[in-house]
């Protein structure tokens, strides 16, 4: 319920936020009138920019979420506000102008600059009026008259834990025990115009917790329930159910669903095209990996894929055939701390698998692990099964709560450089917790001259 009632209250602004800003284009274009030397458009054509004003309204709310501008607690100063509402206007332009040069439709400069500024101060506007409205007293009228439900020491324990944002969203109208004889629900309900009932469930006896439900669903009153539960992100909780029953779900990863199913569909895609595209190059590396050693072409090795399942990845085969085997006798050379093992100049390695791996291309084959929907195009790096086992604290096999990927942060941001395996995992796990779509199209471009240029590779 409250975070619905947050989620209401963005909602609202980033729609009058929208209009702001597509009257941020009208009043633009309305200069010609006042300033006829700007070199505006006709009056008489206005009709051709109601497309800006739509594009506007829709692009403003948008740039301005990127820059969390809607999110109350990172919003800090004034100055920090204003900052926050010019780089969102700022994109937005920026956003119009890359678009109509890619459709190839022309308009005035002048009036799509000038509907960035004119937004800017709308919307610093409508965000000083929302503050002001917010503390008034008429606010109040909007806010949930609240009934406590539980134990007194639960409640004030409770209202102790409340943050600043949560308290504006409610206001708090009485409290009751339901396990005292004395407390009537219903008379609660009736006399006080509760809308809002929030049940402590702590100490309470299930009985009293099922009748003050039936009480609520009786009189169309909202009910709060919040779980007994201690979680590291709030935001991965939502409502399931399980056997008929409410049932609370903690997905492992903040990502939500509809998200990762459109990354799986890029992933197919993807992979589809790029198995097209480097046809000719899988032909010439097979040809240079059979000609320059003895041994099969593609390399089979069995990693630990998501939740640590095991899977067989496919490679272009760098090393000798009996790299297996030596690499016991090598593991005194390992420059990698941790269970993970990398060798600078590693001798079982080929010359024509020392070039294929400098420039990602032995892991092409992987491209099929992908479309079997073993591995991601973006994600951890896959380890060998022996190397799992040798984690040695659980945090870090957290890099295994997502499907292993072609390429990621520690990719682009050093390679095999990086010679700390925490400082891997570390990446790895920065990855998971701030994954986007975005991230993952930013990082497959950053993989292209890391992969070109052979920058960390070995």
């Amino acid at each position: 319920m409250l975070n619905r009632s947050h989620q209401q209250r963005i909602v609202f602004q980033q729609v009058a936020d929208g209009l702001l800003a597509a009257l941020a284009v009208s009043l633009a274009y309305g200069l010609r009138s006042w300033f006829p030397w700007l070199d505006l458009p006709d009056l008489e054509n206005f009709g051709d920019y109601l497309w800006l004003m739509l594009l506007c309204g829709l692009l403003a709310p948008i740039t301005l979420a990127q820059q969390q501008f809607y999110e109350p607690a990172t919003l800090g100063s004034r100055i920090a506000t204003i900052f926050k509402i010019m780089r969102g206007c700022a994109y937005m332009v920026l956003g119009l102008i890359l678009f109509l040069f890619i459709v190839r439709v022309q308009y005035a400069r002048s009036v799509i600059i000038l509907s960035g500024t004119f937004a800017s101060f709308l919307i610093y506007g409508r965000h000083e009026l929302f503050q002001a409205f917010s503390g008034q007293a008429a606010y109040s009228a909007l806010r949930k008259r609240a009934l406590w439900l539980g134990k007194p020491s639960v409640i004030a324990k409770m209202n102790d834990a409340l943050s600043a944002s949560d308290r504006e969203l409610f206001e708090t109208v009485a409290a009751a025990d339901p396990t005292d004889p004395a407390a009537d629900l219903p008379a609660l309900l009736h006399d006080r115009s509760i809308n809002t009932v929030i049940v402590l469930t702590e100490d309470l006896p299930a009985a009293a917790i099922q009748q003050a439900i039936e009480a609520c669903d009786r009189e169309g009153v909202e009910i709060l329930i919040p779980a007994n539960i201690r979680v590291s992100s709030p935001s991965r909780l939502a409502v399931d159910q399980l056997g008929g029953l409410p049932a609370v779900y903690y997905r492992a990863q903040s990502a939500r669903p509809i998200d990762l199913a459109l990354k799986q569909a890029v992933d197919y895609i993807g992979a589809v095209l790029l198995l097209v595209l480097f046809s000719p190059l899988f032909v010439l590396c097979a040809l240079l990996v059979r000609v320059s050693s003895r041994g099969p072409v593609i390399f089979k090795h069995h990693r630990a894929g998501l939740n640590g399942r095991p899977f067989v990845m496919y490679k272009f085969r760098t090393m000798q055939i009996d790299a297996e085997r030596r690499r016991a006798e090598l593991a005194h050379a390992n420059e990698m701390s941790g269970p993970a093992f990398k060798m600078r100049r590693d001798p079982r390695i080929t010359g024509v698998g020392r070039f294929l791996r400098r420039h990602s291309l032995d892991e092409l084959p992987q491209l099929w692990n992908v479309l079997r929907g073993e591995m991601s195009l973006v994600g951890p790096r896959p380890l060998p099964l022996f190397e799992i086992e040798q984690i040695a604290e659980n945090a870090q096999r957290r890099r295994l709560s997502v499907k292993p990927g072609l390429t990621c942060l520690w990719q682009i941001r050093g390679r095999n450089d990086i010679s700390n395996f925490e400082d891997w995992v570390r990446l790895d796990l920065e990855y998971i917790d701030e994954w986007s779509l975005w991230l993952d199209l930013k990082i497959l471009f950053a993989t292209i001259p890391v992969a070109l240029f052979g920058r960390g590779g070995r």
